[in-house]
This record gives C-alpha cells, sequence and structure tokens, in this order.
C-alpha cells in the first residue's frame, strides 16, 4: 500500500517540479535483526525506504541512494559519512559531498513538510537567511551541531528543523539533524527529553526549547562556541 495517496502525490509532484538543481537523498537503513547492547531496533527503516522511493519517482530531479547498515559497504558509507543510526537521511544537492544536512528517523507527519521544504531550498530556493547570519556561521570557530528534537505530532516541530536546516545549508560549519524522539529513547534519554521541540546545541553546552525564533538560535549558538555578540 502506497503511503501517499494519489491526491497527495498529486501536490507533491506539483511543487518538485519547479526544481532547477538535481536534489540527492542518501537513506541509510538496516535490514539486520541481531539485537546488540547499545543498539536500537530500525522501528522504520522499510517505511522510509518507502517513502522516499515514492517522492523520487514523482521528479527526475530527485535521486535516492540506499546504503544498508547491516552490510561492509553500508557501514564504510557510514563511517564515511558520519552516521550513526537507522533510519538517516541525508540531503544535499547532487554532485556535492556534504553531509551536514540530515534526519535521523522517518520524517513522517508534520515533518513530512520539512522534508518537502528541504528539498525544495536545495534544488531552488536557497536558505533565504540575512547575509550577516550566513557571515557568522560560515565564521564560526568550530563545528556546530544542533540536533533537533521532535515527534510526528508535533505542529511546532517544523518550524525548528527547518532553522537548522537553513543553517546547515548556509554553512559548511553547521550539523543540522532532526532527531525522531520516539525512535530513538536513548538519546532523548541522555538529553533529558520531556518535550519538543528541544534543540540540543554541541552535545549539550547550550538548548533551545520550543519553536524559537532565529535569533534564539544564533545566540545558543554564541553560547555554545564561546562567542560574545
Amino acid at each position: 500500500m502506497a503511503l501517499l495517496g494519489p491526491k497527495e502525490q498529486e501536490i507533491v509532484r506539483q511543487r518538485l517540479s519547479t526544481l532547477e538543481k538535481d536534489v540527492e537523498a542518501v537513506l541509510f537503513t538496516d535490514s539486520s535483526t541481531l539485537i546488540a547492547p547499545g543498539k536500537e531496533p530500525c522501528l522504520y527503516c522499510k517505511e522510509t525506504k518507502q517513502l522516499m522511493e515514492e517522492l523520487t519517482a514523482l521528479s527526475d530531479k530527485l535521486h535516492l541512494v540506499v546504503y544498508d547498515l547491516s552490510t561492509p559497504e553500508g557501514q564504510r558509507q557510514a563511517q564515511a559519512m558520519r552516521v550513526e543510526a537507522a533510519p538517516t537521511l541525508i540531503l544535499r544537492e547532487k554532485g556535492l559531498d556534504r553531509v551536514n544536512l540530515r534526519y535521523r528517523g522517518i520524517p513522517a507527519g508534520y515533518e513530512f513538510a520539512s522534508l518537502l521544504e528541504d528539498i525544495e531550498m536545495i534544488g531552488r530556493d536557497g536558505h533565504g537567511l540575512p547575509e550577516e547570519t550566513v557571515e557568522f556561521l560560515q565564521g564560526l570557530p568550530e563545528e556546530v551541531v544542533l540536533q533537533v528534537f521532535v515527534t510526528p505530532t508535533c505542529p511546532y516541530c517544523p518550524q525548528a528543523v527547518r532553522t537548522a536546516h537553513r543553517f546547515a545549508y548556509a554553512s559548511d560549519k553547521v550539523f543540522g539533524e532532526m532527531v525522531e524522539a520516539n525512535e530513538f529513547p536513548a538519546l532523548s534519554e541522555k538529553y533529558h527529553i520531556h518535550g519538543v521541540p528541544d534543540t540540543i546545541v554541541n552535545h549539550g553546552k547550550a538548548r533551545v526549547l520550543g519553536a524559537q525564533p532565529v535569533a534564539a538560535f544564533l545566540q545558543a549558538i554564541r553560547e555554545a562556541v564561546g562567542v560574545r555578540v
């Protein structure tokens, strides 16, 4: 059974028809059924792969590459692309090797809107950030990791995800990752995630609670890297 109905397919097809650049989606799944200490099962690998296959079928500008973490090639690619778990989806302009805009977990529910907007951002619209913000992000003294914890039923989460991903698209010094909190309970527990969206900056050096404006994310980044205003 298709995840996208005929009406949804037509809406998505129309949106993707205006893409000007080719977008590559790199998906990591895990077909292994072995349970190991510290390894969480991949709850939605099959559904994530199906969702991306249905999406790529709607546009010749969208391309899907799939790696399986249970294979040696998948493990090599995961190490090269800094992938720790499945499903992980990386979006980038085709032909580039950037790996800093990603989803850890299925981009379902409200996050499907984030996925479409990211594809449009990479393939057509750009990040739309002010020049001074871009200069700040590109001039960061170190890499900044933004992990945005979400749930599919949270209507406010896409705003936070989009901010992190716009930052990542604007600067290769920003690592923006959506994390589906229910799929990765150990990671959620590590950072004491009690509500979403909750953005963890540089592994706990700062955080942004709620769907805050861009200015709040910039301030959290300054706190995390010790940059004064």
